[in-house]
């Protein structure tokens, strides 16, 4: 191992088309250089990706095998990371999608946790994923010599679910760009999407988990009882999984304009659909953060979300929480409508991707001096560890793991 911190990275997530995992490490990634100007970084990654930065301190190493390529995501990392990384004399990898190579790396692993999806609302998740989730994460948090976690919410589902120690909590941030809109730039974005009327907005893919379906079920009775009256709802997001039963729901409630899909949306005309909206609705029904949030809390947007933890951490105080159900969901639209409920004072980001980024950085380099020592708990037992190595060969070879 060299003097110079060599940070390994697995660069899966920085596929296109980016998600909002992408996103978070993509972001990390170039404020990680800012913060850490001597190391060098390598990515690792099944197919050519974009670095975060250009630069000689950074390497892409990708799958050069073929019958490696066509590995599974998950199985690609299990099997195939460790051997790449073997000669890159590492002094630090980390985990960007928590999950860890199968053999060890010798050098020290700090995996990042998002969410407990496959715990909280396993039902919403397809099934693959979700088996491949809840066999593979409990070992493998076990295994990371430091853990962070995108929120203090998701750092204790950690600590309740698994007995796990988070060693720092690493929020997502969102871009300067995320600010309260000029009235000019306001009516520019109003105008490319037919928005001339007052609207409440949501932004989300179109997911069981997004919890859309009752936003629409809610605005269409403010339609009826007239307490929505004049209001139309926008949107935002791509077709996703298991959302035939939405797309139904809007089809039917888009006849006479009131809801607008309006697709992908770029990030530029993100804030004035934030400044401009009656209010923003986030009803879903668990995050690890909820980015979303807080962008709009960044653009001074009027928010109406679900009451879970995690996204109360990306809310604020001034946000609106409500109940995911449809009467209470109603009534905060109903009084977001009638100017009732209060706006973000925040003028900007509350934080950014460079002060997550202090802390990441400060953990990498505490974990390569602390060499392979333990720094993280877990309540498993051998015979937990014995099943979850079964599974992940399972997985590996593209089989589902035997139920237990």
């Amino acid at each position: 191992m060299t003097d110079t911190l060599r940070v390994g990275i697995d660069g899966r997530t920085l596929e296109a088309p980016r998600t909002g995992v992408g996103r978070y490490v993509f972001e990390l990634c170039r404020a990680l250089d800012a913060c850490l100007p001597q190391a060098e970084f390598v990515v690792y990654a099944r197919e050519p990706v974009e670095l975060p930065v250009k630069s000689p301190r950074w390497t892409l190493r990708t799958e050069r095998t073929p019958a490696a390529r066509r590995l599974r995501n998950i199985g690609w990392l299990k099997m195939r990371v460790a051997r790449l990384a073997r000669d890159d004399a590492l002094s630090v990898f980390w985990a960007t999608a928590a999950l860890l190579p199968a053999r060890r790396l010798r050098v020290p692993t700090v995996s990042t946790v998002f969410d407990l999806n496959a715990w909280v609302v396993p039902e919403t998740m397809p099934a693959s994923h979700r088996i491949a989730m809840r066999a593979l994460l409990p070992r493998d948090v076990t295994r990371a010599d430091v853990v962070t976690a995108i929120s203090h919410g998701t750092a204790s589902r950690l600590a309740a679910t698994f007995g796990a120690r988070v060693s720092a909590v690493v929020p997502p941030a969102v871009g300067e760009a995320f600010t309260p809109a000029s009235d000019a730039e306001r009516k520019r974005v109003r105008d490319r999407y037919g928005l001339r009327g007052p609207f409440l907005l949501a932004v989300g893919t179109w997911e069981p988990r997004k919890n859309l379906a009752l936003l629409v079920d809610a605005f269409v009775h403010g339609l009826r009882d007239g307490t929505l009256h004049g209001q139309r709802l926008a949107l935002v997001g791509a077709r996703g999984w298991k959302d035939a039963d939405l797309a139904r729901r809007v089809a039917a409630a888009a006849g006479d304009g009131a809801v607008v899909p309006l697709g992908f949306v770029p990030d530029a005309d993100l804030p004035a659909l934030y400044s401009a909206a009656t209010a923003f609705v986030f009803p879903s029904r668990y995050e690890g953060f909820g980015i979303p949030v807080l962008e709009a809390r960044a653009c001074g947007a009027t928010i109406v979300a679900a009451d879970v933890p995690e996204i109360r951490e990306a809310g604020g105080e001034e946000a609106t929480y409500v109940p995911p159900r449809l009467t209470e969901l109603r009534a905060a639209l109903a009084a977001a409508a009638g100017g009732e409920l209060p706006r973000s004072r925040d003028r900007g980001p509350p934080w950014s991707w460079l002060d997550s980024a202090r802390v990441l950085a400060d953990v990498l380099r505490r974990a390569a001096a602390g060499g392979s020592a333990r720094r993280v708990e877990h309540g498993g037992t051998v015979g937990d560890a014995r099943h979850a190595r079964d599974d992940e060969r399972a997985l590996v070879r593209g089989e589902q793991p035997a139920p237990r």
